[in-house]
């Protein structure tokens, strides 16, 4: 008999490599529990509630506004920096200033518009030809240092210092950009949005302190810094909101603070959970990375958003949702991939499945009420009491292993319809009858070479 852990208090419990088959974990707390490489097959999870124990959230959470606030630190320093350039109004340092805001300005647009990857690449790129720069201008200075009067050899190591110098602006402010936008998406994946609040707030206190200090000194200094503090603000602001609703230019922020909040959650890693059951379970910040998730429930789970999936169908949005929701209907799903999923009793009225791939999922008592199956593969699926009235099956790719006990259907299309034929080929043939019960399925048992 299984063990039944129903309503358990297993925080941080250890379940690592344990053949847990069918066992009952309904209503438990298992935050913070480890799961690695357990045999979960059929297992109950209705209800619980997974994710971090409450120190490791707190400690994360401490960990982010610590890191905004050197976010907020690094931005206002580097504005400053940029600031006390112009002070003595050098053409140099102008050039310094204006290179500097131009790097930063492209490195702000490409977040927006490609990602924080993207823009780190940008950024790495003009760092390379900025310190290319410099070393190209020290060469000259070494030529000259031998034939160019002191006073022009004196000039080009000046030019060298100006490269330099803005090739270290550009570093201090846009990494104040990046630290920024990353804690606040490590805060979000924790807490939600509400820490995303709280940590751009302490960002910007900090900022603003520094900015205000800055402008005591210089009013220009202390404008650049706040200018560059905002900026750099509101973009963290926007990058973390977008990576927490799975905005895939923003993957790179989003997977590496799944990735830290996950290791400290709930650990399914490696885990065999076919045919588990996660109905309406707290999934937040909880590892499902290279489990196998073959026919697993997911119906109306919450927080699987926020978990770790890697590269398990769960990655796929669209799919997560419907897997959450069972709700198809109407839905164009013509040549997707629906192989070893959990759909049960689903409702899939009048959507296009047209070439899709079923084999080996579950939908058991699913409403195919009117779904268009042509050319649908439904080797090993189980579609045991589902209903198929209406429902349009030409040429669609039943096995021997098709499981078709109990199929719920009062008449069926052979063919797929057309504006000129809207109901081709209906079995039974004549309008006034439909099939007994128990006819459908034994009508289309490839077992028995029918031919229809």
């Amino acid at each position: 008999m299984a063990q039944n852990y129903r309503r358990g208090k297993l925080r941080g419990k250890s379940f690592k490599g344990q053949d847990l088959t069918g066992v009952d974990f309904s209503d438990s707390d298992i935050c913070g529990a480890d799961f690695t490489g357990a045999i979960l097959k059929s297992a109950n999870f209705r209800n619980a509630k997974a994710g971090l124990q409450r120190r490791w959230a707190i400690a994360l959470v401490i960990f982010a506004l610590l890191l905004s606030a050197i976010s907020g630190l690094l931005s206002a320093v580097g504005g400053s920096l940029l600031g006390f350039l112009l002070v003595n109004n050098h053409r140099e340092n102008i050039y310094v200033v204006v290179v500097s805001l131009i790097v930063l300005l492209v490195f702000f647009i490409t977040i927006i518009r490609r990602g924080l990857s993207a823009a780190c690449a940008f950024l790495i790129v003009a760092i390379t030809w900025a310190g290319l720069a410099a070393i190209a201008w020290a060469g000259i200075v070494a030529v000259a240092w031998a034939g160019v009067a002191v006073t022009s050899v004196m000039e080009l190591a000046s030019i060298v210092a100006v490269i330099v110098t803005a090739s270290i602006s550009v570093v201090i402010v846009a990494t104040g950009a990046v630290v920024i936008a990353g804690s606040a998406a490590f805060a979000g994946i924790i807490a939600g949005l509400l820490a995303v609040t709280v940590t751009v707030s302490v960002a910007g206190a900090i900022a603003g302190a520094i900015a205000v200090g800055a402008a005591m000194v210089n009013l220009i200094a202390g404008g650049i810094a706040l200018l560059v503090s905002v900026a750099v603000i509101l973009l963290s602001a926007y990058a973390s909101c977008h990576a927490l609703f799975g905005d895939e230019k923003q993957s790179l922020t989003r997977n590496l603070a799944i990735a830290l909040v996950t290791k400290y959650g709930t650990n399914f890693q490696s885990c065999d959970l076919t045919d588990a059951d996660f109905t309406q379970a707290t999934l937040k910040n909880t590892s499902f990375i290279t489990a196998i998730l073959t026919r697993t429930c997911w119906y109306q789970a919450k927080n699987l958003d926020l978990a770790g999936v890697g590269t398990t169908y769960l990655d796929d949005l669209q799919l997560r949702e419907l897997l959450v929701t069972k709700d198809l209907q109407n839905k164009n799903l013509n040549g997707w991939n629906l192989q070893n999923i959990n759909l049960r009793a689903a409702n899939i009225k009048d959507a296009s499945l047209i070439g899709a791939n079923l084999s080996a999922s579950n939908f058991q008592d699913a409403d195919f009420s009117r779904a268009n199956l042509g050319q649908t593969q439904l080797n090993k699926t189980d579609l045991r009491g589902a209903t198929l009235t209406g429902a349009y099956i030409e040429d669609w790719l039943i096995t021997s292993q098709t499981k078709l006990d109990n199929v719920k259907c009062d008449y069926i299309f052979m063919r797929i319809p057309t504006r000129e034929n809207p109901n081709p080929h209906r079995l039974p043939p004549n309008w006034d009858e439909t099939f007994e019960n128990g006819e459908f399925s034994r009508l289309f048992n490839p077992l028995l070479k029918i031919k229809i």
